[in-house]
């Protein structure tokens, strides 16, 4: 790989982050809807920026949830 790709890679699971973090603090349709019209103008979403999605709002979820519990 070379480094203009990892860049275009690093970039766009960054890309990502920001759509997901977007949407997290808007979890609303109308929201969810403009970020799937923005992100997908090419027709394709780059695998990267799909990555991005998935570990922010999974690191999100974790999160919220990874409160200690007291046994």
């Amino acid at each position: 790989m070379t480094d203009e790709t990892q860049a275009s890679n690093d970039e766009d699971f960054d890309y990502g982050c920001e759509c997901a973090m977007t949407l997290l603090n808007e979890p609303t349709e109308d929201c969810l809807n403009d970020l799937i019209d923005e992100l997908d103008e090419d027709g394709m979403i780059s695998t990267e920026v799909v990555y991005g999605l998935l570990a922010t709002i999974l690191m999100s979820i974790t999160s919220e949830e990874g409160d200690p519990e007291e046994h």
